[in-house]
């Protein structure tokens, strides 16, 4: 089946979308969602996101902490933490149709800056991996912005 002329449009301007953040800065590589995140890190929190892309295990600093960004924003039902040992600060992100929302908050974004310490206190999954699903998110963590 051929892809419609709806559909080919539609990719396209995706791939402008992408070319036009790309050009604010926004978007630096081909993972979007990570770089978006970073950005909204950086604009709402005031993170310095790292220079190089390849540093394992942070994003950014904040002074002298560094930062792991994390994104949802759709119907995944957890959020990986990623590894506590090799940041300061773990900062979830959660986008406007985030199954991980808590109810009634109207701002589009929801933030929360988790020290490494609470993170590693979770348990981690049989895979190893600690991560934090619905209601598991621990909500003193979250950052209050002046919008709400």
């Amino acid at each position: 089946m051929a892809m419609t002329e709806e559909e080919a449009q539609a990719i396209g301007e995706f791939y402008a979308a992408v070319d036009r953040l790309k050009s604010l800065k926004i978007v630096r590589s081909d993972k979007y969602l990570g770089d978006i995140a970073e950005f909204l890190a950086k604009s709402e929190l005031g993170m310095t996101i790292a220079e190089s892309q390849r540093q394992e295990g942070y994003d950014g600093h904040i002074g002298e902490r560094k930062l792991q960004v994390k994104y949802s924003g759709g119907t995944s039902n957890t959020v990986d933490a990623g590894d506590p040992s090799a940041y300061d600060d773990l900062v979830i992100i959660l986008g406007p149709q985030s199954v991980l929302r808590p109810d009634k908050l109207s701002d589009p974004y929801v933030y929360y800056r988790i020290p490494s310490e609470v993170v590693k206190m979770k348990a981690a999954h049989a895979d190893k991996k600690i991560r934090f699903s619905v209601r598991q998110i621990p909500q003193s963590y979250r950052v209050v912005s002046g919008r709400e």
